[in-house]
């Protein structure tokens, strides 16, 4: 336990000094940790797993902080050379995050790594598929998604639970079910209202 709690102190600080000129990265990886609890709460890992996947949410993002800020805050649609730098934020991340010889770290750099691959194998850096994908990796996936479609950017408003929700279930353009974990999607469903409490409060009367 005692490890743990240095852990999660490790963690926060990297946090905060990767992310001390992006503020909205850093507060999207604090959104997404109790989301991946919940996930993998519902997923039946043990107390432990759960805690480290909440560590790997934590610093998902960590390599963005290696980003031009001309790519990172643009407004708008992003040219293929600036969305091709945009997908070096995984590999970045690995990179700043293998080498502390602490295997909730070393979790979280493959997750830092991994997190936009998909299930279908059409994902980024390597296009690997299915369980290839660490299960931390998966699990961030689909609370990645969520919370950017929560969240309102320069160039979008942020959605409510309710369409939010629908959009990754059912799919669009951009995002489909099959670029996510089967299992993990089911326990995002199961769990969809605890997540609203997480970001809207507790319904009205309840």
């Amino acid at each position: 336990m005692e490890r743990s709690l240095d852990i999660f102190s490790v963690a926060a600080g990297l946090a905060r000094l990767a992310h001390a000129n992006d503020g909205e990265t850093y507060d999207h990886g604090c959104r997404m940790r109790p989301v991946c609890n919940l996930l993998a709460t519902r997923l039946g890992l043990d107390g432990e797993a759960i805690e480290r996947i909440g560590v790997c949410a934590q610093l998902h993002d960590i390599g963005k902080c290696t980003l031009p800020e001309t790519v990172l805050f643009k407004p708008g649609r992003l040219t293929p050379d600036e969305y091709r730098q945009m997908t070096e934020h995984t590999s970045s991340g690995h990179g700043l995050l293998r080498d502390f010889g602490h295997p909730w770290l070393d979790c979280a750099a493959d997750a830092a790594l991994h997190h936009h691959e998909r299930f279908d194998g059409g994902g980024y850096p390597h296009g690997i598929a299915g369980v290839a994908i660490p299960l931390p990796a998966r699990i961030i996936a689909v609370a990645d998604v969520y919370d950017a479609l929560r969240s309102e950017r320069p160039y979008k408003p942020a959605l409510d639970h309710e369409k939010a929700v629908n959009l990754i279930l059912r799919g669009d353009d951009r995002t489909n079910p099959s670029h996510f974990d089967p299992a993990v999607l089911a326990a995002f469903q199961h769990g969809a209202p605890a997540i609203r409490q997480l970001y809207d409060g507790p319904a009205v009367g309840a």
